[in-house]
């Protein structure tokens, strides 16, 4: 029985991470009245302490304010939902050792996940990556390594993370530069730097290739559904998607990140048995 209570510890602290954040990502860039506490978006009434609890209130509310009657956003439960899982997957996947500097690197992670999910939900949102979000991430990739090789008495996980933060950031830069910062902003350039710092050189090249091959098999479909939609008029109101259209890449490294970070898939091991066969032929 002792052994789920990290996991139950963990759900919890997830879910209130989750609630913070939501408050961070509605508010952040946008002028705020002098409330301190927080208050419905449409009428202004301040929230109860008993309106706040993570995702519980939010069901028993049925998604709408209690004064006026208002649709809630659905980013609430999502947001605090997906912050408990990753925080109770962290523990199953790759739980700290009993000792400071790989609780300290355990920590660092779901700092981590946690500007990542930040950083994801407002990029889906306004298409925009903050600095200050930004920043948290690249804290928490930095830190990460430092108690790991603190933990393993090796610089070798400092040193990957420095080879993995430098190609990662480098080859967006080049991609930036290369398409006048049109294909690849300066905020995905140091996202992905934070993500070779954490991930190291190899695993971080590969959360990258998934990140293209997933955004690219999306946008491809979003493209083709729109053109579909607009010869045969099935929906005048929804957006055309062209090869112009600025569409989120956080949300697709983010995709990769926790696929590098929670399984075993390779796509350079697949690469490497796909080109053994083509060689074999």
């Amino acid at each position: 029985m002792t052994e789920l209570l990290p996991y139950f510890f963990l759900g919890l602290l997830g879910l209130a991470v989750g609630s913070f954040l939501n408050v961070v990502i509605l508010r952040f860039g946008f002028s705020e009245s002098r409330q301190e506490r927080s208050h419905c978006m449409a009428c202004g009434k301040q929230i109860r302490a008993y309106d706040l609890i993570p995702v519980l209130s939010y069901l028993l509310l049925r998604g709408k304010c209690r004064a006026c009657g208002s649709r809630l956003s659905s980013q609430y439960p999502y947001v605090e939902l997906s912050l408990a899982a990753l925080f109770v997957l962290s523990w199953y996947t790759v739980p700290p050792a009993l000792s400071l500097w790989s609780i300290g690197a355990f920590v660092s992670l779901l700092a981590f996940l946690s500007a990542l999910v930040a950083l994801t939900v407002y990029d889906i949102r306004h298409t925009l990556v903050p600095m200050p979000f930004i920043y948290a991430l690249l804290i928490a990739a930095v830190l990460a390594p430092v108690f790991q090789s603190f933990s393993v008495a090796s610089p070798a996980p400092f040193y990957d993370a420095l080879l993995g933060g430098a190609a990662l950031a480098g080859f967006l830069l080049l991609l930036h530069f290369g398409t006048k910062g049109k294909g690849m902003g300066m905020g995905d350039v140091y996202i992905a730097g934070a993500v070779g710092l954490l991930l190291g050189l190899f695993r971080g090249i590969e959360a990258l290739m998934l990140a293209v091959w997933i955004g690219s098999i999306f946008y491809l479909g979003v493209m083709l559904l729109s053109s579909v939609l607009r010869v045969f008029r099935l929906s005048p109101r929804f957006a055309r998607v062209t090869m112009k259209t600025e569409l989120p890449f956080v949300p697709f490294l983010a995709v990769g990140v926790l696929v590098a970070i929670f399984t075993g898939i390779s796509p350079l091991a697949f690469g490497a048995w796909l080109s053994q066969i083509i060689w074999q032929r």
